[in-house]
């Protein structure tokens, strides 16, 4: 076989593979369509889209630490590339996180954190990122009892984007902190994760007009003749 066909060979073997392991998908919403590869969802699971929402329902995305001290940590992350449909630009991402968890005895610990990022494709360079945070502390909850449920959030103020790639990292950690702790349990799972942008029309975008060059040099002369006013009236 000659070279020119090896190459080619090699080329189009390259080609069909590329394309049996995309699996890039894109929905619309109302205003905003988003699109990401459905093989790379990770812990998160499959989406739905719903308005111009993007949620997921997780069913194995938990931290579990029993009887013994030291730490689980589980962890994933969901990239997701959001564009404004026609005539609509994007100026905020919200996103809400719900689940629930176990903490039984004095040294048992869960928390719920990670990170809302997005970057600008029109302006790589520029990135928005605000930490997931839970809205209340984690309790003690009763042995064989109901489990606890916590609620987490993001919020990103973006400056009227038309096209951005969004990722959500999400980290559970359950912890129990002493050695030979007994009868301890710490547990904690993601169950619902919504990711919301908010896009409006962009002739809607509120304007700041600046002010003309001549308003702030009538502004410093109009100062300098008062200060002038006032020394010669002490004088």
């Amino acid at each position: 076989m000659s070279t020119i066909y090896k190459i080619f060979f090699a080329f189009l073997v390259l080609a069909v593979s590329s394309a049996a392991n995309a699996a890039l998908v894109t929905t619309n919403g109302n205003t905003v369509s988003f699109t990401y590869d459905d093989l790379l969802v990770g812990l998160f699971g499959s989406p739905t889209v719903s308005g111009d929402s993007l949620f997921f329902v997780p069913t194995n995305f938990n931290a579990l630490r029993e009887n013994v001290a030291g730490g689980a940590l589980t962890n994933s992350t969901f990239s997701v590339k959001i564009d404004a449909l026609q005539g609509n630009v994007i100026g905020s991402i919200a996103l809400t996180e719900r689940g629930d968890y176990l903490l039984e005895g004095d040294h048992a610990k869960a928390t719920v954190t990670g990170e809302l990022r997005a970057v600008d494709l029109a302006d790589p360079f520029s990135t928005y990122a605000d930490n997931i945070s839970p809205t209340g502390a984690f309790s003690q909850t009763d042995f064989d009892g109901p489990t606890g449920k916590w609620t987490a959030n993001a919020y990103l103020d973006l400056p009227y984007v038309a096209s951005a790639i969004v990722s959500i990292e999400n980290i559970l950690r359950a912890k129990i902190s002493i050695g030979n702790a007994g009868d301890e349990l710490a547990f904690i799972q993601k169950k619902f994760v919504g990711l919301s942008a908010n896009a409006l029309p962009f002739d809607d975008i509120p304007v700041t007009v600046p002010l003309p060059h001549a308003i702030w040099l009538f502004g410093a002369g109009l100062f300098g003749l008062l200060s002038i006013s006032k020394r010669k009236k002490y004088i």
